[in-house]
């Protein structure tokens, strides 16, 4: 869920900066392309993907780290709390993983 709203915002401010009716150094057109790798993310967390949820936390990191390193971004509590959720998402999908792959008989 959190990764949808993440690609709605995204979607949002990018098509915006690619108009030209939002301006700011950090977002520009490529804001699509970030969108587009979250939608293809968050598609795979809701099948229950646990390698795409694994990805969507290590790109969320990775993402913060790269605009901590920036001069021109800014701090951003909303982007730590995507990363507290898709980290909680995380391990509910290896919870769940491993809770029912524990209850089903081995077939043989």
């Amino acid at each position: 869920m959190a990764a949808s709203i993440q690609v709605g915002l995204t979607l949002i401010v990018g098509v915006l900066a690619a108009v030209g009716v939002f301006v700011a150094p950090c977002f520009d057109a490529w804001v699509l392309l970030d969108a587009a790798i979250l939608a293809g993310l968050a598609y795979g967390v809701w099948r229950r993907s646990r390698v795409c949820a694994l990805l969507l936390l290590v790109y969320a990191i990775a993402n913060e780290v790269y605009l901590a390193l920036q001069e021109t971004s800014h701090f951003s509590i909303l982007r730590l709390i995507f990363i507290y959720f898709y980290f909680r998402g995380t391990i509910q999908l290896f919870r769940e993983h491993r809770s029912s792959a524990a209850s089903q008989p081995i077939q043989t």
